[in-house]
């Protein structure tokens, strides 16, 4: 095996070990994301119908000024948690991150395939070469949306 090639094949497994850093990590920060996105909705719609019963209740005083006091205070945080999710994006972040997770296990799929194909030989430099560049572009489209989002400041993407 000359020099390229076993150069070639030490890419290829580095790539291996990143891909399955990278998609370890990555499905963590989507799976948050998920997880704050849904917490977030459930928790506004839910206060949003407690407001709505509590205003609506057929109550005497003095309970009916205490429900009203209660709602008002739903109210307000549901306008908080509305301002937070808003703020952070964890819907458009939760999406973002299942495209790069997907686009990352598309990746590693390739990845296992060339393997597979060549066994214990050393692929085309120019093939593994490709798959290197592939990796990169994926982790700076990530990066890139991040940064939009971010510089947008409202939790959805900026194109």
């Amino acid at each position: 095996m000359d020099a390229e090639h076993a150069a070639a094949q030490r890419k290829l497994e580095w790539l291996g070990v990143e891909l399955d850093r990278e998609l370890v990590e990555r499905r963590r920060r989507r799976d948050w994301d998920r997880r704050r996105a849904l917490s977030l909705q459930l928790a506004t719609v839910s206060l949003s119908a407690l407001v709505t019963v509590l205003l609506g209740l057929k109550v005497g005083e003095p309970l009916a000024s205490q429900l009203a006091d209660v709602a008002l205070m739903c109210g307000a945080l549901v306008t908080v948690l509305a301002a937070w999710a808003a703020f952070f994006g964890y819907r458009t972040l939760w999406i973002q991150r299942s495209d790069t997770v997907h686009r990352l296990t598309s990746l590693r799929r390739r990845l296992a395939l060339m393997r597979a194909e060549y066994g214990d030989a050393a692929p085309e430099p120019v093939r593994v070469t490709l798959l290197v560049d592939e990796y990169q572009v994926i982790l700076e489209d990530d990066h890139d949306s991040w940064v939009r989002l971010r510089r947008n400041g409202s939790g959805e993407a900026v194109t």
